[in-house]
């Protein structure tokens, strides 16, 4: 393709995809939590099945189920606190399972997508200084570490928070019953186990692992998304900048015709390709993100409840961490469908401005079916349910509120 063609400096290292493969998070290089194992088999990118992500699916989905029966026991006990408390959680544990599985189950498309990526990067300085690789390498790099650092300060504080409760406000002498709030996630486990207290140890060790685990597939599915979301937009912009540069006035000149039909030709079949991997991407990515959506949505919800109904400042902080956290996620997602539609109205944007008017017949018919083509631009979607922008995230804050304010007049 013609995105990976051009002069070559060798005084300047060159970008690659794989060096953003290689960034982990402290809980992914510390502890050896890493669900994405990225390896080069006769130069193309290979995904291998993960034995910890496939351990880590199980105890995450035994959890949720935990969850969903603490919830439904809670409800049918009248307990209608406990059960916002629990489904809180349970809306964030189910997001984080469904993007665990998305990992698991589209490992052959995502190596797929990663070497339809990797096969049109830009292979040398002159075309990547053109691309602004080394830009949006920057971008990705200083968001990973942001986020990965904001991520270590939430977990934390989640993770110590029910140990230090327990140490201080726990009754040793009465040994009674271990309540919810001395561990990290509320959910249901068989004979009472989570109440007993000589178990106590094994359990809270339990859920951190789980914690962590869990906090790791939100990692890798954020790592995976945004590496080939930003290539894919970077791929239509230089795309549109291509379409920017020629001049349509050599379709016209018979010397030049030949040349400039066939540099077309190839702009049109890079316009289909990048299409087709737009599509390739949606298709991997739209199942988590409608069941996130609408399961952060909800969990947005309670846990504004639960703070409206806090007596304390540190119940506050318990719940409203949660809450931004989640409403990242949600943002997040919705900023890089926008960019998506951003980018690729773009093609058609240039197309009309071009005056191709005033060139061949030939021209005219090529860049009509071409407008044509790119009227509707690509969308990140959720089985055409609804498009992933900025008016669905609008819309998502709105049902969390309406919830809200349905659940306050109703209690």
């Amino acid at each position: 393709m013609g995105l990976t063609s051009g002069s070559t400096k060798t005084d300047k290292k060159l970008c690659t995809i794989d060096d953003l493969c290689a960034i982990y998070h402290p809980f992914q290089s510390y502890l050896r939590l890493n669900f994405m194992d990225y390896k080069r088999v006769n130069g193309r990118f290979a995904i291998p099945s993960s034995k910890l992500l496939q351990v880590g699916l199980v105890l995450a989905a035994y959890d949720c189920i935990g969850n969903a029966i603490k919830c439904v026991a809670a409800i049918a006990s009248g307990n209608v606190n406990l059960a916002q408390e629990i489904f809180a959680v349970f809306g964030m544990a189910v997001v984080m399972t469904s993007r665990g599985f998305s990992l698991e189950f589209n490992r052959n498309k995502l190596s797929k997508l990663y070497n339809d990526l990797d096969r049109i990067f830009p292979r040398s300085a002159f075309l990547q200084e053109r691309m602004e690789v080394e830009k949006c390498h920057r971008y990705i790099k200083r968001r990973f570490f942001f986020f990965h650092n904001f991520m270590c300060a939430e977990v934390a504080p989640f993770c110590v928070m029910p140990l230090i409760k327990f140490l201080l406000a726990y009754d040793f002498e009465e040994k009674g019953p271990v309540p919810d709030e001395f561990h990290l996630n509320a959910s249901w486990m068989p004979f009472g186990v989570k109440e007993n207290l000589s178990v106590y140890p094994f359990i809270y060790a339990y859920e951190t692992i789980l914690a962590l685990i869990a906090v790791n597939m939100i990692i890798t599915w954020d790592q995976v998304f945004a590496v080939t979301m930003s290539h894919l937009c970077m791929y239509y912009q230089y795309l549109a900048k291509l379409l920017e540069e020629i001049d349509v006035r050599e379709a016209n000149d018979p010397q030049q015709r030949q040349a400039f039909f066939k540099q077309l030709h190839h702009y049109i079949y890079t316009n289909q390709c990048l299409n087709k991997i737009a599509s390739d991407l949606n298709d991997i990515f739209n199942l988590s993100i409608l069941i996130s959506d609408m399961c952060i949505a909800a969990s947005i919800c309670f846990h504004l409840f639960l703070v409206s109904d806090a007596s304390d400042y540190l119940a506050v902080a318990t719940y409203i961490w949660p809450c931004l956290t989640e409403m990242w996620l949600l943002y997040d997602v919705a900023k890089w469908g926008t960019l998506l539609e951003t980018v690729t109205s773009r093609i058609n944007e240039v197309l009309y401005e071009q005056p191709w008017y005033e060139s061949s017949l030939q021209l005219q018919k090529y860049t009509m079916m071409w407008m044509q083509g790119t009227n509707e631009p690509m969308r990140l979607t959720a089985f055409n349910i609804f498009n992933v922008n900025m008016k669905h995230f609008q819309d998502m804050m709105m049902l969390a509120y309406q919830m809200l304010t349905f659940m306050k007049s109703k209690s």
